[in-house]
């Protein structure tokens, strides 16, 4: 059973009930993971969603594996060739957030300038969208898995500099997907996220262990068009 925490409220600074933040760092440190429920509004949530699928459908998509410090979105699907694992997801990457032109850039800032504030008090780590002296930065990422298609296999991180990773949930389950979740392991001890994270819910996990994503309504039919399927919103910091 992952440990589940309610959040305060859904604006202002991220505090969790029932927990002062070293000892939540402490506990996902080791136990894995935790999530913390209604982070934020789920309505908003979803008109933010809308709004980035709407940008992406008139934004040139660029080829999957780019790796530029830019505005862009890409759909990812095959064998990683970093990582060595199957996976299928549309990537939308805010690496220049500040300077998008119009669109969801006022409810993304809004989103991840939330986020970013809670990563560092809970690591203790400094990171911000510019890069600092050793040209680390955090990357705003919302991750679209496509209903009939949306997975991603087996994989793992350096702990460090992200030490506590953040998945926000932006979609509704039962309502936007009906089937996957994220998943982990921990000392052999395998245990998934379908039960406590929703639209709105903050799952945190430490960087360094095992997670995937298991198949996103497996069976339907599959249209990268589509905004149907899981939404997430996560923060890299590297």
């Amino acid at each position: 059973m992952i440990p589940t925490f309610d959040a305060k409220g859904v604006s202002g600074d991220i505090e969790v009930a029932g927990i002062d933040l070293p000892k939540l760092f402490d506990l996902v440190m080791s136990q894995g993971a935790a999530v913390v429920r209604r982070v934020f509004e789920p309505g908003s949530l979803a008109d933010l969603r809308r709004a980035v699928h709407a940008w992406g459908l008139n934004t040139e998509p660029m080829p999957a594996q780019t790796y530029v410090d830019e505005n862009f979105h890409a759909i990812e699907s095959g064998i990683s060739p970093r990582q060595k694992t199957v996976h299928c997801y549309h990537a939308y990457n805010f690496n220049q957030l500040r300077s998008l032109d119009g669109g969801p850039r006022d409810g993304l800032i809004a989103l991840f300038e939330r986020l970013s504030v809670f990563q560092n008090r809970l690591t203790g780590q400094d990171g911000a969208f510019e890069p600092d002296q050793a040209g680390r930065k955090q990357r705003p990422q919302i991750i679209h898995y496509p209903s009939g298609g949306g997975i991603f296999g087996r994989h793992t991180h350096p702990l460090e500099p992200q030490r506590i990773g953040l998945i926000l949930g932006l979609s509704k389950r039962g309502q936007d997907f009906h089937s996957g979740a994220t998943a982990f392991e921990v000392d052999g001890r395998r245990f998934g996220t379908e039960d406590c994270h929703d639209i709105g819910d903050l799952v945190l996990f430490r960087f360094d262990i095992p997670h995937w994503v298991t198949a996103v309504d497996q069976g339907d039919k599959f249209d990268p068009s589509s905004d149907r399927g899981r939404w997430t919103a996560v923060l890299p910091f590297y």
